[in-house]
């Protein structure tokens, strides 16, 4: 036969070849192809059908914690929303009902801020704060917009029709009736306490509105000269001047000082100086750490416990007018210092309460932008910052101060503006945490609740037991307002029902500005009077601490049935958001449902950790390594990022850099052409007609299935254990390694040379009809385009057969598919020894022995019984297993290996329509230049 009529015969054959065909694409072009996807989900309104073809099943709720309305979308909200749609969809898969309504957090801080630095304004330049409320307003729903549009695009699916939106009247209203409620029951009072306070945003914050950050300070020893000093306590020093040494970080706080307090329990060392006979008083165990700080040569004179220290009077180290009082507290700390506190209960959290402990003056000499007021003498009109070396200068000169250090420690920091703040005794609405009872209860309901990872129980615990009351009450104006009324006359608040009523129901009707814009007259219901018989009356101008707007999230949302059709679904299954929230909003929540409740909101508390560039520093946008979510779905597609959240470990901070997607885009490039193989070799299969039952499956198909459901069920069992990596991971490697290493590379020659309808290829095709159905389900809740693209393409073979989209479909059940031990033995077995003959059938290619691996014939020679029988038993498939055109089994020779592999050219002829080398061509009258197997699949 001449070279063309060859050419010519091969190309006929060729075209009897079963080769894929899919219009799959190999590439997956998601930035393209995504938004296709999302056009889809809509036009079949994918979330709505996902909850009606469920909606008799048990609901799973995921509670939305809110964003805030004022950015764009950045990576954090990329890792916490994915994780709630991947936690949603798999849950819904898992066969639950699972309503998802978005939120927004719309008032507070930094939406303020961020519209008066738009304005060039500073709070005390609002004149009109009605208008300044309804620019705030549409400056969060700018964002709100923004943020939904990104939120879609990433794939996420939720009612983003009817979010939850805490600026819209039924939310403003629900807080108005929660803040309300509070009150008849008893937890809300109004007085005046230490707090943090922000001298840059002129407000106070809670606990969870600050954050610690490292600052250099001044620290100073100051002597405090005792005005009374007994003999019987002093001996010969009480002859001369004595004074009691204070160290403190905050020079500044001094002018307000009130008390200095001892240890009651420890020793105290009577210092003698040396140089100047003066004497001085400090903690025994610090003495000599206090000598060499303050630079003095002292003779140690008598020891004093604490106890008798108590009562003794000083003068004020600033104001020689001023004798204040020894007292005793339980924080006097012995590690560093001098062992003697100065106490200043207007300007510290333990201060404070020594302070009502021994009934002292709460002064607090600083207004609310951190200057000081006529009340502070001589440091009259300046910021307290500006007082420290005022102070130190003032303490130097009078020769009381000792010694002075820089030192940088931790220190609170407001989260918005990230500036120092201080501690500053103002009156304010509080919610008692230990009225009745609460702190014990919430304590109590906190151990009902599962926290994922655990170590989550024990941070809000000691967070709780340890916490103060929360401050409410914020000195702004785009938020939800304090809704009490207060007579001029007598000061009582204004608690009737009548009023309350009042405000409620207005406040449900129309939102909470009327507050802002109504002279109080029209607020109280007509006629109100005052217990004391007084028309005259303030309203509060203060708003409520935004943690409690989305704290009472489940008031507004879950206890209301918002999505849900009314119908309550309270409490959540699960609240999900980053670890801070710990102290944020999980216990911003906890508290006023455990108050009007009785139980914690959620039943599962489950947290991720921080977004982290790739050398592991902190993600921002002013330090330059901040990645945008939009540049990475520009580029890569939302499936690149979905697949970098579930590959992570988000129980510990995540990183990302443009090396670390690699890892996820080289994943999701394996999946796909998985998929797309598995999709082309089933091109001509119809279950209805082709299925071959379990029974009559060869024992690889067997196997395969048994392999297909273990993955199922390990898969399932992450996805309800929400160890979403190792879903993901269960998923890639079934795909990666079991079928694009294995299986589908030793089915080729049963899918592509057999008939079309013979047994052996419809076996194949059952089984990988089987693969594609589960891989894609199972594969869903995180690449969710890419299974909705090859859904749709699976559809094209029996559209009646699936739902419109893989969401609608639950997981594959575990069917507990089994095959026998003895075969799950050998064909782990199998996969282990085809590695090493596979190395030397590469060896084998590196020495020109063979060209392609159908060119060799493998001869695997044992010499143990056990390899023996092992091989006699396996002999059929290793052809196909390494894709080989011949196998064998020989004795092993005497003194050899346990196994021996060799590698030689395969015996015969190429076969022009299959390419194996056989011994066989020519035998087919009808078919001369070919194979007798391929010469059986054309008669097929």
């Amino acid at each position: 036969m001449n070279n063309s009529s060859e050419t010519t015969k091969n190309s006929e054959y060729s075209a009897t070849v079963l080769l894929p065909k899919t219009s799959f694409p190999m590439r997956g072009e998601l930035p393209k192809r995504e938004p296709e996807t999302i056009k889809f989900w809509e036009s079949i309104n994918l979330y709505k059908a996902m909850l009606d073809k469920r909606k008799d099943r048990r609901p799973y709720i995921l509670h939305d914690g809110p964003p805030y309305a004022n950015g764009e979308l950045h990576m954090g909200h990329t890792l916490n929303k994915t994780l709630k749609d991947i936690t949603v969809k798999s849950r819904a898969m898992l066969g639950f009902y699972t309503p998802f309504v978005p939120g927004w957090d719309c008032h507070g801080l930094p939406i303020e801020l961020a519209l008066l630095k738009k304005l060039k304004l500073d709070k005390r330049h609002i004149s009109d704060v009605p208008a300044f409320r309804r620019q705030a307003r549409e400056f969060a729903q700018q964002y709100i917009d923004i943020q939904r549009e990104g939120f879609k695009r990433h794939g996420i699916q939720a009612d983003w029709d009817n979010p939850y939106i805490t600026m819209s009247p039924q939310f403003e209203g629900t807080v108005v009736k929660a803040f309300l409620d509070l009150v008849r029951k008893g937890y809300i009072n109004k007085g005046k306490k230490t707090i943090y306070w922000c001298v840059n945003c002129e407000t106070a914050l809670a606990d969870a509105e600050v954050e610690y950050a490292d600052k250099n300070s001044t620290s100073i020893f100051v002597a405090f000269e005792l005005a009374d000093k007994p003999r019987e306590l002093f001996g010969e020093a009480a002859n001369g001047k004595v004074s009691i040494v204070i160290w403190t970080t905050t020079p500044w706080t001094l002018p307000s000082n009130m008390a200095a307090a001892v240890a009651k329990d420890e020793n105290y060392r009577i210092l003698k100086d040396s140089a100047t006979g003066a004497c001085y008083v400090a903690a025994d165990k610090l003495a000599d750490a206090l000598m060499e700080q303050c630079k003095l040569k002292c003779e140690k004179l008598g020891l004093i416990t604490g106890e008798k220290l108590v009562g003794l009077k000083y003068r004020h180290p600033l104001f020689e007018d001023k004798i204040n009082t020894v007292i005793h507290t339980d924080f006097v700390a012995m590690d560093t210092g001098s062992g003697i506190v100065h106490i200043a209960p207007g300007h510290g959290e333990d201060d404070f309460h020594a302070g009502l402990a021994w009934k002292l003056d709460i002064f607090c000499p600083v207004n609310e932008r951190g200057v000081f007021t006529k009340e502070g003498r001589q440091f009259e009109g300046l910021s307290v910052w500006q007082a420290n070396s005022k102070v130190i200068e003032t303490l130097a000169e009078s020769g009381k101060l000792l010694a002075q250090a820089e030192i940088r420690h931790s220190y609170p920091h407001c989260w918005r503006c990230h500036k120092p703040v201080i501690f500053r005794a103002t009156e304010q609405w509080f919610l008692g945490v230990d009225k009745h009872g609460l702190r014990e209860k919430l304590l109590s309901e906190i151990d009902k609740v599962r926290f994922v990872p655990q170590g989550g129980h024990e941070r809000i615990g000691s967070m709780v037991r340890n916490r103060p009351d929360w401050c409410l009450s914020r000195q702004r104006h785009w938020g939800t307002p304090v809704p009490m009324i207060t007579c001029k006359t007598c000061g009582a608040a204004q608690t009737d029902e009548t009023v309350f009523s009042a405000i409620e129901k207005r406040a449900f009707a129309e939102g909470t500005d009327f507050w802002f814009s109504d002279p109080v007259e029209k607020i109280l219901p007509p006629g109100h009077k005052c217990k004391c018989g007084s028309s005259d009356f303030r309203k509060e101008t203060d708003v409520l601490d935004v943690w409690l707007d989305s704290g009472v999230s489940w008031m507004a949302v879950l206890k209301s049935g918002q999505g849900n059709n009314g119908t309550p679904l309270y409490p959540a299954q699960l609240y999900l958001e980053g670890s801070d929230q710990h102290r944020g909003w999980f216990q911003s929540s906890l508290i006023p449902s455990v108050a009007l409740e009785g139980r914690a909101p959620y039943e599962t508390v489950l947290t991720h950790g921080f977004l982290l560039d790739g050398e592991g520093k902190a993600m921002h946008k002013s330090a330059g390594n901040a990645i945008s979510p939009q540049e990475v779905i520009k580029k890569y597609g939302a499936e690149v990022l979905r697949l970098w959240v579930a590959l992570g470990d988000y129980s510990e901070d995540v990183r990302i850099s443009d090396k670390l997607l690699e890892g996820p885009i080289d994943t999701y490039r394996k999946m796909r052409n998985t998929v797309r193989y598995l999709l082309g070799n089933l091109w001509d299969y119809n279950p209805k007609l082709h299925a071959v039952p379990d029974d009559k499956l060869p024992e690889m198909d067997r196997y395969m299935k048994h392999r297909l459901a273990q993955t199922v069920a390990q898969a399932r069992r992450d996805y309800e254990q929400f160890r979403y990596r190792s879903a993901t991971r269960t998923v890639a490697d079934f795909c990666i390694l079991d079928l694009s290493a294995f299986y589908l590379d030793a089915l080729k020659d049963r899918l592509y040379t057999l008939g079309a309808q013979s047994h052996e290829r419809r076996s194949a095709q059952t089984v990988l009809f089987e693969i594609t159905v589960a891989l894609l389900k199972l594969m869903a809740p995180v690449v969710s385009f890419t299974a909705e693209e090859a859904w749709q393409e699976l559809r094209k073979f029996n559209p009646e057969a699936f739902e419109k989209s893989v969401f609608l479909e639950d997981f594959p059940p575990e069917n507990g598919y089994e095959v026998s031990a003895e075969i799950s033995e050998r064909w782990t077995k199998i996969r282990q020894l085809r590695e090493q003959a596979l190395k030397a059938l590469e060896e084998a290619r590196q020495k020109g022995t063979i060209g392609s691996s159908l060119e060799a014939k493998v001869t695997f020679r044992p010499a143990t019984p056990e390899l023996q029988e092992f091989f006699r038993q396996t002999e059929q498939f290793w052809p196909a297993v390494l894709i080989v055109s011949q196998a064998s089994v020989e004795p092993a020779p005497q003194g050899g290996p346990e196994l021996d592999i060799s590698v030689s050219h395969a015996d015969g002829a190429k076969c022009p329509r299959c390419w194996q080398w056989r011994t066989d061509i020519g035998k087919d009258n009808g078919h001369p230049d070919i194979c007798s197997r391929c010469a059986k699949a054309l008669g097929h």
